[in-house]
């Protein structure tokens, strides 16, 4: 026979209130924070769950504070890019306009002033900010203008360290250009040479921007094109100065295509003896080089059919290069937008990562709360039913009764 002693059960009645106060007193705590595990004793292994799933949504929502400063910066360049175009096909017009033939000194001189206001106004993005303190297009150098103006000359103190923030865990997104790319690496002319008149020049010929023939037979070397006048008949010898060699030659009539080494210009009017063309590979130009150019060739006289033709040359010239500085910066403005396109696709990856990740925390860590309640009333009965037992027990004793 097993014999139970007072104190067993003194013992086994505090143990029975001590076990049901403590679950009541776990159920209260996780009614008052929501959640079910608010110690790793409370489950090990959900804990450990929880910590790696918190460290994840730590993670997504640093992703996502960053994407949201690319979408700024991102949508700043567009928007700057965006008014650079605008401003560049603005003086395409004025170049169109400044050659018709039926435009004075003055009309031109105008035009050229509406040219000084777009540089400006072009210089002034190309110093844009960011919202933040720095510059859209200064590179890593955010502590001044990355562009600084004298008169038609502008110069470029930033650098073309590329800044980016990394929008996922394996991607890094650039939202911040160097201005060296985007103002100062352009090709002139047709993008492949330039062509110009000899400041010497006397007659009224005129040579075009020209184009690229056969692109695997160009050699990147300097030519001169100069003529000899005899009588009535003009002749023309094209020299390749780079290697001091001839590589073609003819009787000139107007107008004269001439072909050589991959590239072929057009000669038109009247050159005088001794008059030349050069031809020059494209070497990189800056956007406000190009608008310095356009500038001073508007604002020379055209009193006489040598500075006529100076003129015609020029503008020929500026707008090829013109219409290359948009094909630059239009891609660029693509490219930025190909930024937007990439951020948007992994804004929203980023989001479903996110409602996964918290979905799966909720399940581990979150309570139930009409479980939770019902629970708590179950644990309040239990108690109140132990305390009441352990009080009857307490007063089972001989001498009540003697």
């Amino acid at each position: 026979m097993l014999r139970v002693s007072t104190y067993m059960m003194f013992q086994n009645g505090e143990q029975a209130i001590s076990n049901a106060q403590s679950q009541l007193m776990q159920t209260e705590l996780q009614l008052s924070t929501g959640k079910q595990i608010n110690s790793p004793s409370d489950n090990p292994i959900g804990a450990a769950n929880v910590a790696s799933l918190g460290t994840t949504v730590s993670q997504l929502n640093q992703y996502q504070s960053n994407q949201n400063e690319a979408q700024l910066q991102l949508n700043q360049a567009d928007s700057t890019l965006s008014s650079l175009v605008n401003l560049v096909q603005d003086a395409q017009q004025r170049l169109i306009q400044a050659g018709d033939a039926s435009y004075s000194d003055s009309q031109r001189a105008a035009l050229a002033q509406g040219l000084q206001g777009d540089l400006s106004q072009m210089v002034g993005l190309a110093n844009g900010s960011d919202g933040q303190g720095g510059y859209l297009f200064a590179g890593s150098q955010q502590s001044a203008p990355p562009f600084s103006q004298a008169g038609n000359n502008v110069t470029y103190s930033g650098d073309s360290v590329l800044q980016s923030v990394q929008v996922s865990q394996n991607r890094q997104l650039q939202i911040k250009f160097s201005g060296d790319d985007i103002f100062q690496k352009m090709r002139p002319g047709n993008g492949a040479f330039v062509t110009a008149a000899s400041a010497t020049n006397t007659g009224s010929g005129v040579i075009d921007p020209g184009s690229v023939a056969n692109p695997s037979a160009l050699t990147g070397d300097n030519y001169a094109i100069s003529f000899a006048v005899s009588g009535s008949t003009t002749t023309y010898q094209v020299q390749d100065t780079t290697k001091n060699t001839s590589v073609a030659s003819g009787t000139y009539t107007s107008p004269t295509t001439v072909a050589f080494d991959g590239l072929q210009v057009q000669l038109t009017g009247a050159p005088a003896n001794g008059d030349s063309f050069t031809v020059a590979p494209a070497a990189y130009q800056s956007l406000f080089t190009t608008m310095s150019k356009a500038i001073a060739a508007l604002q020379q006289p055209a009193d006489t059919p040598a500075a006529t033709a100076q003129l015609q040359t020029s503008l020929g010239s500026s707008l090829a290069s013109m219409g290359q500085a948009l094909d630059h910066v239009t891609l660029k403005q693509a490219e930025v937008g190909d930024q937007l396109q990439q951020l948007s696709s992994y804004s929203t990856l980023n989001s479903d990562r996110t409602l996964q990740a918290n979905s799966a925390l909720s399940s581990i860590q979150d309570l139930d709360y009409a479980k939770a309640a019902s629970l708590m009333a179950q644990q309040q009965t239990t108690y109140q039913a132990a305390l009441q037992s352990y009080s009857a027990v307490s007063k089972l004793s001989l001498f009540n009764y003697l």
